[in-house]
């Protein structure tokens, strides 16, 4: 499993931070589909419901089972499987370490400046990547293989706020980004979006507003990355006595240009307090005993790193 390869997989949203983002095979055949609301609430109504679900999923801690599938250069697909554990603290703190037999091989991560990457596979050469939000360009995540900008992992698995109004728009069928409408092909209410590289949109369940499908796309809009969520399952969230919000426990994540695809899955999920330390550059470097700190700079990547 190279970096590159699982750094597309990876990296697709920001963190988790992903922000490199981990990828799963797509069903859209298998998503379900709602009845049309007799009034269609607006877009500040359907905000509204959707933050009020998102703000008591401040803080997510659950552990992962990862598989990736990757297309070989030879024909077929390689499919590879491990465990680890997800850590999200609202609105930028993400961490995903990927294990095997109780190792930590990898750990993606990002706080509200940077985000990293490390490899720990090599234990006579450990590395790690790290690069900057603010010079974050699709030239550098290139590098890597990524089609998204690393703050948008938790856009793509529906998991960050909506504004709170709608943006105006030109034209009578263009959907503008801050806009939703009914999708009558899904059978749900869809949301569009601006996005860090283009927009994004939100598949969306009438009732609970809970988010069914995400889509990153490009200033074409033809889709970077596609995530559809599943298997909805409650969130014990740490002091508080009413019902949990509930979040989704398996993500199918896509990269359509690189057909690289993901099955991500959360076991144990709940809100509670996240040691700082998960989201410590320097001290995960220290513990991990790292060897070597790459910069992802603009520079680098137009040398062509």
């Amino acid at each position: 499993m190279t970096i590159r390869v699982v750094l597309a997989t990876l990296l697709t949203a920001s963190v988790l931070a992903a922000l490199v983002s981990l990828t799963g095979c797509t069903a859209t055949q298998n998503t379900p589909r709602f009845e049309r609301p007799e009034v269609l609430p607006s877009f500040t109504e359907t905000a509204a419901r959707f933050n009020a679900r998102v703000e008591r999923l401040d803080r997510v801690w659950a552990s992962t089972v990862v598989t990736i599938r990757t297309p070989k250069e030879s024909g077929g697909t390689r499919i590879d499987q491990a465990e680890g554990y997800l850590q999200i603290e609202q609105p930028d703190k993400t961490s995903l370490s990927i294990m095997k037999l109780g190792e930590t091989y990898f750990y993606l991560g990002s706080d509200d400046v940077g985000y990293w990457w490390l490899d720990l596979s090599d234990r006579e050469r450990k590395v790690a990547l790290y690069g900057l939000h603010a010079e974050a360009t699709p030239a550098i995540v290139a590098e890597l293989g990524l089609p998204v900008h690393p703050q948008e992992l938790l856009d793509l698995f529906g998991l960050t706020r909506l504004p709170d109004r709608a943006s105006g728009g030109t034209g009578s069928s263009a959907v503008a980004p801050g806009s939703s409408e009914w999708d009558e092909e899904r059978g749900m209410i869809r949301v569009t979006l601006p996005a860090k590289w283009g927009t994004r949109a939100l598949w969306l369940d009438p009732v609970t507003m809970a988010p069914q499908r995400a889509e990153l796309r490009d200033a074409r809009g033809r889709p970077r990355a596609v995530c559809d969520m599943a298997r909805y399952t409650s969130v014990p969230v740490r002091g508080d006595g009413r019902v949990p919000p509930k979040i989704a426990s398996q993500y199918r994540v896509e990269f359509p240009e690189s057909q690289a695809r993901a099955t991500i899955e959360l076991y144990g999920t709940m809100n509670k307090p996240i040691s700082p330390r998960a989201f410590d550059f320097e001290n995960l470097v220290e513990s991990y005993g790292v060897d070597e700190v790459i910069l992802l700079r603009p520079e680098e990547a137009a040398k062509g790193r």
